[in-house]
Parts: C-alpha cells; structure tokens; sequence
C-alpha cells in the first residue's frame, strides 16, 4: 500500500523467560568476578545488575593469580640493552661473552624466587661469564683498542657483580639453619595455598642429611674435570714444570666458597693449559695456598692471568700466602719465585762449583756459584740445600727448620728462602705490579 511507511527495527527489544512477564538476562554465575560485574554494569546497567544483586546474586571475591615470583637482585638483559650495552653482530671474545652474559642473565632472571640452590648456581656461571669479559677487557685495555661502550660496560660488571654479592648475602640469611630449611617449605606451600605443620627436630636432621648428600663435593667436581689426586691436592695440567719459577697463589679465607671458587677458576686456567692444582684439605680453618698456578708457557701471558685470577675471585674471601707478594690491583692474587723441583747435581754442568770433600753421607759443595751469604752448601743423595746457619758441619735433621733447598738461578745457586717471595732477587713478569696495602 502506498503511503505507508514501513516499521522501524525495535531497540532494546527482550525476549521473555517466563510467565510474569519478566526479561530474560544473561546467565551468570555466583562466582562471577569483579571484571565480569563491570562488565554487566556495562552492557545492562546500575539498574539491572541491582535486581540481580537482589535475587542473591552475591559478589564474589576473584581469585588470587599465583604468579611465580622470578628472582630478584640484578639487572636484567632489558638493562644491558636499554644502555645501549648489546653485544655487536662481529664475533670476537669480548662480544661473545657479553652476549653470554645477556643470556645468562635472562636464565637467572626465570628462576623462583626461594629457588636458591638453582640461584648459587646461576650466580658463579654469571661470575665466571663476567671474569671471561673481563680478562678480555684487560687485554683490549693494554692494547689500546678499547671502544666507546667498553668503560660503560666496564661499568656495568661491577654493578653486577655486587650485586651478586648482596644476593649471596640474602640467600645465606634465607637458608640459616634457624629457619631456612622450614622457610623455603612455607614459601614453597603458601604460594599452592596449603598450610603445613613446621617440621620436627627429627625431620630437619634427616632433610640436612638429604642436602649434604645430594650436593657436590670439591673432589668430585675436580675429579670429573680431568684433575688427578697427588696427596692432598688435586692437580691439572701435564708436561715439564721449570726448576725455579714465578708461582701464582689465592688463600682461601671461607671453607664454605671453597667449591665456588674452583668451578669459577678451573675453567679459566683449563682454557688457557696452565698447569694448577687445589689444595682439597677439609679444614673449616684459612687455607694458605688453596692455589697453586704454575707458570704459562709465555711469561708474558702471567699478566693476563693474575687479571683472570683477581676478577674471577672478586666477591670471595681470600687470605694472604705466608711469604709471598701480593701482587695485582686486588691483592687477592700472591706470587712467588722459587723452587718447583730440587736442584740436583746433575743439573750443574757448566756452573762453576765443585765437591770440598765428604762428611759423612754429605759432600761439601764450593765455588764461585755458591751465593748463600756465608751459608754451607751440602748434597745429599743428589740433591743440593744449604745449612741455615754457617756452622761448618751438616745439619743433624733434614727439615724446614735446619735448611734451605738450593736453588739455581742464572747461574748463581742461592738458598731458597721461604720466607721470603723473591729470595733470587728475580723481577716480576712484564706486566705485573706488586700490591701495595695502605
């Protein structure tokens, strides 16, 4: 029909559900969230959602999201790159460890927060991705070819690692035998909402037992690394050690950091072949000489590695050696010249020194390369030392106490002091500073 205008669509239009007459709302579920009541309050309105309030439609609260709480204390990856601290797209030692460092980072930063065995462990990977870096950054640094990011990045190490320090820190507090152990139980339950009991005396006894035996010793470590036993140390490397030599020592001050060390410097000096050993004592007490570097094939490369060294144990208790020198920007590292093999008399060809005749089973050894200051020089079953003090007979006792070992050094035998870490008067290798303390 003409004229007539069609209906217009009906807004707002509901369907009915039920006899009364009343409309039909959307279904929803007593423990609906507070989202999903917005929401309604949204598309239906103030008014609605106040009749649905009305029919006991009660509010409840949402649940809490458990959300895995990641570990805390260092800068993230984020970081590094927000500073423009990126690795580079060249390869190259320095630039491949940094982005090791950026990895390393963002395992650590995936970890729980009251995992702290996963954390310690994390921990000395990135000191040792860090000390790699840094052995790179000296290098680079004494070469000159240093770049603009470099002392930034330099920077930025340092931040971290103290901050590894105070996480260390943290971790220990947490695990105290007080309350550690119960502490990461609790942590661990209230985050899947259970309640448990503390445990009993009995039960901590037996859980430390578990822990003690679950975790690596020294030995062990060192043993699947390659290192042989040799009386109570644990040594690495093969070949010919020099008579007399520059030797590198690090004095463990805290028997506790004394396997976190190892794992921290073994590979380094592996890397590099240089001969060492560990001193695998178990005593609570300092540990003078808990390393022994013998001398790389390169003198020069001992720069390189008291730098390596004194990175690596940066956040470690050390102590110092008994009658070395410190030596580096730390101190942390000592060295010493002496004997690494006895002197025998096979070894004297072309020296001027002769036999003065025989006392007993000693031969009295003199001549223009007897330097001992007035001291006697003595062989005995092959091997040279002198007298401690000048009297004309040989020492009643073979020990520290009656003699010195000789040692040959450019053609001068001199008594090896131990005493003292430069009893030949030898220069420190190229490179390396002796350490003074304030």
């Amino acid at each position: 029909m003409t004229g007539m205008r069609s209906q217009a669509p009906t807004r707002g239009v509901q369907k009915k559900d039920s006899e009364s007459g009343e409309r039909a709302v959307p279904k929803v579920e007593r423990s609906a969230t507070t989202s999903h009541w917005m929401q309604l309050q949204r598309t239906l309105g103030n008014r609605r959602v106040g009749e649905l309030l009305q029919r006991d439609m009660q509010l409840s609260a949402a649940p809490t999201e458990i959300v895995v709480q990641r570990a805390p204390g260092l800068p993230t990856k984020q970081d590094l790159e927000r500073d423009g601290l990126t690795a580079g797209t060249k390869f190259g030692f320095g630039k491949t460890s940094w982005g090791n460092l950026g990895d390393a980072l963002v395992a650590y930063e995936k970890l729980g927060n009251t995992d702290y065995a996963a954390q310690k462990e994390q921990l000395t990977k990135l000191e040792l991705i860090i000390g790699e870096w840094r052995a790179s950054y000296n290098l680079r640094e004494s070469s000159k070819k240093l770049k603009k990011k470099d002392p930034a990045k330099l920077l930025k190490v340092n931040e971290i690692l103290e901050s590894i320090e105070q996480r260390r820190a943290v971790i220990q507090e947490a695990e105290a035998p007080s309350d550690g152990r119960d502490g990461r139980r609790r942590a661990e339950a209230f985050s899947k909402r259970e309640v448990i009991a503390p445990l009993t005396k009995q039960q901590e006894i037996v859980e430390e037992k578990k822990e003690i035996k679950a975790s690596e010793t020294m030995d062990e470590y060192l043993e699947k690394s390659g290192y042989k036993q040799d009386r109570n140390y644990m040594s690495w490397g093969n070949g010919t050690i020099a008579h007399v030599s520059w030797k590198a020592h690090v004095g463990s001050g805290d028997a506790n950091q004394r396997l976190a060390i190892a794992k921290m410097v073994s590979p380094l000096l592996t890397s590099w072949k240089v001969y060492h050993k560990f001193d695998i004592t178990q005593t609570p007490e300092p540990i003078d000489k808990f390393l022994t570097v013998y001398p790389p094939d390169a003198e020069e490369d001992w720069e390189f590695i008291v730098n390596m060294l004194e990175t690596a144990l940066g956040g470690f208790a050390t102590v110092d050696v008994t009658g070395d020198m410190p030596v580096g920007e730390t101190g942390k590292v000592n060295m010493r010249h002496g004997q690494n093999t006895p002197l025998t008399s096979s070894m004297l060809r072309g020296v001027d020194v002769a036999s003065d005749g025989k006392v007993g089973d000693f031969t009295k050894m003199v001549g223009t390369a007897v330097q001992g200051d007035g001291l006697p020089l003595w062989e005995l079953g092959g091997k040279l030392f002198f007298n401690k003090t000048e009297t004309a007979e040989p020492p009643s006792k073979l020990n520290p106490n009656t003699i010195y070992m000789a040692i040959l050094v450019d053609g001068r035998i001199v008594p090896d002091k131990r005493e003292e870490p430069n009893p030949a008067n030898v220069p420190l290798p190229k490179g390396v500073k002796k350490f003074e303390r304030l």
